[in-house]
């Protein structure tokens, strides 16, 4: 400030020098090739190597950074397979690879859809002696018949196959539930020698196509939260340490291991009844040849080495934000001859500590490489890659790697049931909107071809009509802003109901489970319905896991919303209706 003060009282910036505008131009000098054939170019031929080398030796490039390259890495690790999980607080029970991540915390029950009953129907038809086929498919027809839906009228697909079914097929479902109540053969009045072994038949096929019969919300679910909550932990070792990986707010559909942190050290997981005894943790040693790391495209640390022109390093257009993509640039066009690769196989499902990796050059120096992530001085300059850590662990900052048990790749279908919950400032609570339900055959379907047409008011001599309060439509349900029992200020939502509409009166209807699985009182965390909003959704997941088995299950994921909503409900209102013609 005092300098620029000085400037300010000095009468030489009044002088017309200083007064006089000036425009400065830059221009950029280019070459202009005068022949067409570069190979002449290309070549990079040196006339004086000798000069050239001398010229090298003066400004100080034949002096290596690097004084040796390795020739043989050593590492020991130790890991410990993880043999319990445990989900939504609930008692630890036991777990192993067989079974894929997602699937185990994720999967629900399968709804009984229209084809599935007919499907198990034939199938248990097929398996009942020829003898008596006739006799039981007549009982099993009127004892476990085919229910109709309120909505089918509005689902062509649904009701054409209702109509082609109703009268030559009958509910296997139902079927099912009376085999496994041991009442089959008195239901349909057949021997149990008859229908029993059919019935079997029926219940494996459910169980290896739909996996084990599951609860109705997972176990896994929050409902209050609109997320999973799991957690998964290795047994105590001899001397009492025990890993116990946490994911409380998992709902992105994707269960890898950077979902889950590590728990303070005094939390613990119980022992899984009848759970198999665990060994303690291998420890192994392990020697190899480092190799070059390299990547398609990877520019070569020689100048007289031809580039690869698939990748074309001058067009990376990197935001800041981009720090994956920065750091691979930075790594390949300034440090890729200094990064090295070990080769080192992991079981799934199993927690790895690195204990020391030792190198040594050719020289036959040995250096012990610590985790770039070690605790220092001050704890930003510390970085690190796939590593689980915790608020409260930091013996756990780049000595442990978790190679879960969890998909590389999944088939997902569309979204078989869709939500949408927003905020509505206007009318001072948050809405759960239905946009899409299963239909009966089991595929989404938008809700609102569902709902019928509100009729029209009669016409009134006045040409006015008061209303207590506006209508909305039928797959919006509110959801109540409550205080939380002995608080003030903190609230949570409550789901309600809008009162009957039409003529005569119909209480608005609930077709999918995101809404209707839970009992009143049905609460939600107030935070989590921010004003973006979120959508949750449920699809039907398939993947074949590395043992060959195929997996078909139900899961849900939540994704941001579309903003506020407004429901155009009103109280007290005046409504204008022409009059009677």
């Amino acid at each position: 400030m005092k300098h620029f003060t000085e400037v300010i009282k000095n009468d030489k910036v009044l002088e017309p020098i200083f007064r006089v505008p000036a425009i400065t131009a830059y221009n950029r000098l280019e070459g202009r090739p005068r022949t067409v054939d570069f190979g002449r170019s290309l070549r990079a031929e040196v006339r004086d190597a000798l000069w050239y080398l001398t010229r090298q030796w003066q400004l100080g490039e034949l002096q290596a950074e690097d004084a040796a390259s390795p020739i043989d890495a050593r590492l020991a690790t130790r890991s410990l397979a993880f043999d319990r999980v445990s989900f939504a607080g609930e008692p630890a029970q036991p777990y192993d690879d067989t079974t894929p991540l997602e699937v185990a915390v994720e999967r629900e029950r399968f709804p009984w859809t229209l084809p599935a009953q007919i499907e198990a129907a034939e199938l248990f038809l097929r398996g009942v002696p020829a003898a008596v086929r006739a006799t039981v498919a007549a009982a099993a027809r009127a004892k476990f018949p085919l229910d109709a839906d309120l909505d089918w009228p509005r689902e062509p697909d649904v009701q054409v196959l209702y109509r082609l079914a109703a009268s030559r097929s009958f509910d296997g479902g139902k079927l099912l539930a009376s085999h496994k109540a041991g009442t089959l053969g008195a239901d349909l009045g057949a021997a149990a020698a008859d229908v029993e072994s059919a019935a079997d038949t029926v219940a494996n096929w459910r169980t290896r196509v739909f996996g084990a019969e599951q609860p109705g919300p997972p176990r896994a679910w929050l409902p209050d939260r609109l997320a999973y909550d799991v957690r998964i932990s290795t047994a105590a070792t001899a001397n009492g340490e025990q890993a116990l990986l946490t994911a409380p707010r998992y709902a992105d559909g994707r269960l890898d291991w950077y979902a889950f942190d590590a728990a303070p050290a005094d939390v613990k997981l119980g022992a899984p009844e009848n759970g198999s005894p665990v060994p303690e943790p291998e420890v192994e040693a392990l020697s190899f040849v480092p190799t070059a790391a390299s990547f398609p495209g990877m520019p070569n640390p020689r100048f007289w080495e031809m580039e690869d022109r698939r990748v074309n390093f001058g067009s990376l257009n990197a935001k800041t934000t981009d720090h994956l993509l920065l750091i691979f640039a930075e790594m390949g066009l300034i440090y890729g001859n200094d990064w090295f690769v070990i080769p080192f196989e992991m079981s799934v499902n199993t927690l790895c500590e690195v204990m020391g990796l030792v190198v040594t050059d050719v020289f036959g120096d040995r250096t012990l490489i610590p985790p770039a992530n070690a605790p220092a001085e001050n704890k930003w300059q510390s970085w690190s890659f796939f590593s689980v850590t915790g608020e409260s662990r930091d013996d756990w900052r780049g000595r442990f790697f978790w190679l879960p048990a969890s998909l590389t790749s999944v088939e997902e279908s569309e979204p078989l049931e869709a939500v949408s919950f927003a905020r509505d400032e206007m009318a001072n609570l948050a809405w759960a909107v239905e946009d899409t339900v299963p239909d009966g055959t089991g595929k989404g379907i938008e809700t609102r071809l569902l709902i019928p047409d509100e009729p029209t008011p009669p016409p009134t001599i006045a040409g006015v009509r008061y209303a207590l309060g506006t209508n909305v439509p039928e797959n919006w349900v509110p959801f109540l802003p409550e205080h939380l029992p002995g608080a003030i200020a903190d609230i949570r939502l409550r789901r309600g109901a809008m009162p009957p509409h039409g003529s005569p009166p119909v209480q608005p209807r609930r077709r999918g489970e995101l809404l209707k699985e839970m009992p009143a009182p049905f609460y939600i965390a107030e935070e989590e319905v921010p004003e973006s909003g979120i959508i949750l959704s449920r699809r039907a997941q398939r993947a074949r896991w590395y043992d060959g088995r195929t997996y078909l299950w139900i899961g849900r994921a939540r994704e941001t919303g579309r903003g506020a909503a407004s429901s155009g409900l009103r109280f007290d209102q005046i409504d204008d209706v022409p009059p009677p013609t």
